[in-house]
């Protein structure tokens, strides 16, 4: 499953050094070795005009606008098709184009390909727009760079994907997008993108308030985690005579909106009915440090079991492990009453890692004394790649 990687912005913002550039990032540093990207301009370069035109540009607007509408809609059919062509290859795409109203166009063909889709809207100061554009010797341009610059910048959709990267060097904005890309995640479900602007998901006939879904079918959604959930969890375990703390659900969620951490959210038939969560940089254990996600507390309530959800929760993480590694790892209990788990890690290709057995959070000594509970544990990876 590729991704989607849209960087908007007016002209003049660097849109096209910079798709280039995170593509190499990522085909440097993740799981995918070829990364595909499109420059949306190159598709307007392909129309040759005359040179015996007035000014292109009028208060912000193509003044043959007639003509303008139609090459637009050519452009973003030749960027719709070609990323389509590239996600069916199992490719991510990386996309630089001005989106104004389009958005739901890459929403639908993220959906369609069940894809990953991360909006950047690109700014910078109106002056450093200016002299880039100056430089280059498009000067009838700036006019309407900065008409895109102040409609880009208050969009309701684009709130929480906007960029600036007034000041910086391309390296350091690559360093700091890779840093934070999860927070310019957009829900693929509705116009209104993810970020800080609220996304909605209709689940049963009811609205939730700023959810990404992962996974949906007739009866199975798996969507991001809401602090409501939380509650669902606690009551939930205390009712099997477990002894569950709340912090730990709460700090669930605010890792989540800072990016941490992904929490799948299974509902069937409405109802919550489980949970897996997706540690995005762990500091712990064999792989700590390097980036390499660990699937953590993946559980289906006891009244649900065997019916496939626990397997599907496990296909959403490795698959949302497989856009940042070749590799993903967990650790399972030593005790019996993790016997079936065990098994079916086991299955799904996950091996020890050769740590041995790790006890209270660090790897145990030969012959050093232990007890088997909750916390002994063994590491197991899986190749994504």
């Amino acid at each position: 499953m590729g991704n989607i990687y849209f960087i908007s912005g007016p002209c003049g913002v660097g849109k096209s050094t910079l798709a280039d550039a995170y593509a190499k990032h990522l085909a440097n540093t993740g799981a995918r070795k070829q990364v595909y990207v499109i420059h949306g301009d190159d598709f307007h370069a392909g129309f040759v005009e005359t040179d015996y035109k007035d000014s292109f540009w009028k208060d912000g607007l193509p003044s043959d606008f007639v003509e303008w509408e139609a090459i637009l809609k050519f452009n973003w059919e030749c960027i719709i098709d070609t990323a389509g062509k590239v996600l069916a290859r199992d490719l991510d795409v990386v996309i630089d184009y001005v989106v104004e109203d389009e958005l739901p166009l890459l929403q639908k063909l993220a959906r369609e390909h069940n894809a990953g889709l991360y909006y950047v809207v690109l700014t910078a100061s109106a002056e450093t727009i200016t002299k880039r554009i100056e430089e280059r010797g498009d000067t009838e341009m700036v006019e309407r760079a900065l008409f895109l610059k102040n409609k880009l910048e208050n969009l309701p959709e684009n709130q929480g994907h906007v960029f600036d990267n007034t000041g910086k060097t391309v390296s350091e904005e690559v360093e700091e997008l890779s840093r934070n890309m999860e927070s310019y995640r957009c829900s693929v479900n509705t116009g209104v993108c993810g970020g800080t602007a609220e996304t909605e998901v209709t689940c049963d006939g009811e609205t939730k308030q700023g959810t990404t879904v992962y996974y949906r079918d007739e009866k199975l959604t798996i969507r991001s985690m809401l602090p409501e959930d939380a509650t669902v969890y606690f009551d939930t375990y205390t009712s099997y005579n477990w002894h569950p703390q709340m912090e730990t659900y709460e700090n669930y969620y605010k890792e989540q909106q800072n990016g941490e951490r992904l929490v799948f959210v299974p509902e069937y038939e409405g109802k919550v009915v489980g949970i897996c969560t997706l540690v995005l940089h762990p500091s712990e254990g064999p792989w700590g440090g390097q980036n390499i996600p660990e699937i953590v507390d993946l559980g289906v309530f006891f009244h649900i079991h065997k019916i496939g959800i626990g397997s599907k929760l496990l296909d959403v993480a490795e698959a949302e492990a497989a856009k940042r590694s070749d590799t993903v790892f967990l650790a399972v209990g030593c005790h019996s009453g993790y016997g079936a788990a065990q098994r079916i890690y086991v299955k799904r290709g996950y091996i020890p890692d050769g740590s041995g057995v790790w006890y209270q959070n660090k790897q145990l000594d030969q012959y050093a004394p232990c007890v088997n509970d909750d916390d002994l544990l063994l590491f197991l990876s899986k190749k994504l790649r």
